[in-house]
């Protein structure tokens, strides 16, 4: 590799360990991060059962996992940051958790060595982790030799037409920032890292996803709930953003509204013709 350069992995690597010192207050400590999360926990709930293995891609900090880890969930948890795992195992470990989760350094691209651990019967990722990877169909592929027939597959990523930031960037001046996400199917952020974010359609997704796994439905998150740089407004007015919370639930499954939210949350199921890594094949 020239000097100067890097993978992507390397790349993802770097940005992450940097965002993990920060990623409480930017997002999952804010109002808006709290609120969006609550959606998703909702889901999380209704799809995994206690005494479940359930398989968690890129999990930050591990708020997710402590959540289902409370409802009597087994996690493993990975993430291709060490220090994002290290922020994970101690937040874990105050929450002296009579069955913990299981956190582990390991990038989505590298799925396969889990082969000898499955099969899992269901994984999720959630709020963008798989928008930092570029090819969706080879960790479908490789997700679905992880997971039971049937097991369900959650998975929250970045809207690609959002008019509330449209909005919210044009009463700012910056119209450039307003159409990032339509102009820029990829942004790369290498100023700093190198890091590139992908923002794949909704059809894109389901393509990719084929044919090992097939869409059961999908949501929008943040809809009319402004994202989480618009925080001082939330801390402002927090009952009108509560209000704009549950008008977003309420539209988020929605078919025109949908396709308006800042991310959306897709429900997948593993194809029951496709042989896991310990199944023999039919």
């Amino acid at each position: 590799m020239p000097p100067g350069t890097s993978t992507p992995l390397h790349a993802a690597e770097l940005y992450w360990n940097a965002a993990a010192a920060t990623y409480e207050q930017d997002f999952s400590g804010t109002t808006v991060g709290k609120i969006r999360r609550e959606i998703v926990w909702s889901n999380l709930e209704r799809i995994f059962q206690p005494d479940q293995h359930i398989l968690e891609l890129s999990c930050g900090t591990g708020i997710d996992a402590v959540f289902l880890a409370k409802l009597g969930v087994q996690v493993l948890a990975c993430d291709l940051s060490p220090r994002m795992i290290e922020l994970a195992q101690e937040f874990c470990s105050r929450e002296r958790l009579p069955h913990p989760p299981e956190f582990r350094v390991l990038p989505t691209e590298r799925l396969s060595m889990l082969e000898s651990e499955g099969p899992f019967d269901g994984a999720f990722s959630n709020f963008a982790g798989l928008n930092c990877v570029e090819n969706l169909t080879q960790v479908s592929m490789a997700l679905s030799r992880l997971l039971k027939p049937k097991a369900r597959f959650l998975l929250c990523m970045m809207g690609r037409f959002v008019p509330l930031e449209i909005l919210w960037f044009l009463a700012h001046r910056k119209p450039r920032k307003a159409f990032q996400r339509l102009r820029e199917p990829r942004t790369s952020y290498a100023s700093t890292t190198g890091l590139v974010v992908y923002r794949p359609t909704v059809d894109d997704i389901v393509k990719q996803m084929k044919p090992t796994f097939r869409l059961l439905g999908w949501k929008g998150i943040g809809i009319v709930v402004p994202p989480s740089y618009a925080e001082h407004v939330a801390i402002r007015f927090p009952k009108l953003i509560h209000r704009l919370a549950k008008v977003d639930r309420h539209i988020g499954p929605l078919p025109i509204f949908r396709s308006m939210a800042d991310c959306v949350l897709l429900e997948f199921e593993r194809n029951d013709n496709t042989t896991t890594a310990n199944e023999p094949a039919r």
